[in-house]
């Protein structure tokens, strides 16, 4: 085709790799490509590329006015009623319950999760046995491949889905499919940002060379058997059945995620954020409960809980099916927002930032996390106190220090 125009995508200072514009190429001119940094973007091959445009009409990030965002959020606190299963949530299990509400309308639920070499992919569950891989947070920004493609294909056939992602995503798929879908629910999360998924694998590769396994799941915030909350080590499940916890210099990944070393550039600047979301859905940790109403229930803290926040009208008509599986408690937006920034503003970037990128590329995981990630003074006294004291008396503590 003579004279057609190739198109000029997003910026990689804007780009989330949402993949929207992958997925709606219909010549495959697009793929996803990892870059030095271990971020991927997409890249367009100008000898495929017919010149259609589709490809830039679809990304929202350049076209900031096509999406509208929802109205005030209802606010919650809450947490499953099933003690096991919410051992195996990050926090107190909201999502867990959305998706379950969705699966027994005979819907899909998409999430992230490890595949076999420990990527993170968007993975589709159909019950609730395989909703299990998509629960926690995995700290590392999920690749949506084709999945944008199979969503669209199952909302066409009539079915119930459930995408829980970012909110970049969440845009990035509402974008995609070009109207609205009365059966599409969208659930995001109050996001720190996402690393790419080269800087998690090289940190996979030390991991593994050091305790000699084939690692199979990286849990930053694992819980113990009684469901009580740790944050003082990160878990590492290998290939054998055995566990490895991951503290101090060893959990270099978790330092540098906190440390905002290794977020993509998008996440500097996120335009997903804020009280009124792009999602039907928002959870996270409940960081500020009791701070502007009180919540005396201190046992309920030590085990993880969810807040949510109904963003949309389709999300506050789903709610009484979700609340079946939850104990709840309408909350506000003060209070969910109250230590929890990045409900409403982006991750400021670490000032060694820039130089831990001019090194990821020539120096080892071992020689990063020496030079960058090394506890300091307040990191080992908040390492003894959660390490050390019982979950109740931190948590007390963690109120008591954040107002």
């Amino acid at each position: 085709m003579e004279n057609k125009k190739i198109p000029v995508l997003c910026s990689q200072e804007h780009c989330t790799a949402c993949a929207a514009c992958y997925n709606v190429c219909p010549k495959r001119a697009i793929t996803m490509q990892e870059d030095t940094h271990g971020e991927i973007f997409p890249i367009v091959n100008e000898s495929l590329c017919i010149g259609c445009g589709k490809c830039e009409r679809v990304c929202p990030e350049m076209n900031v006015d096509r999406l509208e965002r929802n109205g005030k959020p209802e606010v919650y606190c809450c947490w499953l009623k099933d003690a096991n299963v919410r051992r195996n949530s990050t926090s107190g299990g909201a999502a867990y319950a959305i998706s379950a509400a969705i699966i027994k309308k005979g819907g899909h639920v998409w999430g992230a999760a490890y595949d076999k070499d420990m990527y993170v992919r968007y993975t589709e569950a159909n019950n609730l046995e395989e909703l299990e891989p998509i629960q926690k947070s995995k700290y590392v920004q999920s690749a949506v491949g084709e999945a944008f493609q199979k969503i669209k294909q199952e909302l066409d056939n009539g079915d119930y889905v459930l995408f829980a992602g970012t909110g970049c995503h969440v845009k990035g798929l509402r974008s995609f499919l070009e109207k609205n879908y009365p059966k599409l629910y969208t659930l995001d999360l109050v996001c720190h940002g996402v690393p790419g998924q080269g800087v998690f694998q090289k940190y996979k590769r030390w991991a593994e060379e050091k305790y000699d396994i084939k690692m199979t799941d990286f849990v930053p915030r694992p819980k113990r058997n009684d469901g009580n909350e740790l944050g003082y080590y990160s878990l590492i499940k290998s290939e054998n059945g055995g566990c490895i916890k991951m503290e101090r210099l060893d959990n270099s990944y978790f330092v540098g995620f906190q440390r905002n070393l290794f977020l993509r550039s998008a996440c500097h600047d996120c335009k997903a954020n804020g009280e009124q979301r792009f999602s039907d859905f928002t959870v996270a940790d409940f960081w500020g409960l009791g701070k502007v109403e009180p919540f005396n229930d201190y046992k309920q803290r030590t085990l993880g809980i969810s807040m949510l926040a109904l963003n949309s009208v389709k999300a506050k008509a789903l709610f009484p099916d979700i609340s079946v599986w939850l104990n709840c408690q309408k909350r506000s937006y003060k209070e969910a927002s109250i230590s929890n920034h990045q409900y409403y503003k982006s991750a400021v970037p670490s000032p060694r930032r820039n130089e831990f990128r001019d090194d990821y590329e020539r120096m080892s995981w071992d020689a990063l996390a020496d030079k960058y990630m090394r506890f300091n003074k307040k990191d080992l006294v908040l390492y003894g106190i959660k390490k050390f004291i019982p979950p109740i008396c931190y948590y007390m503590l963690n109120y008591w220090r954040n107002g």
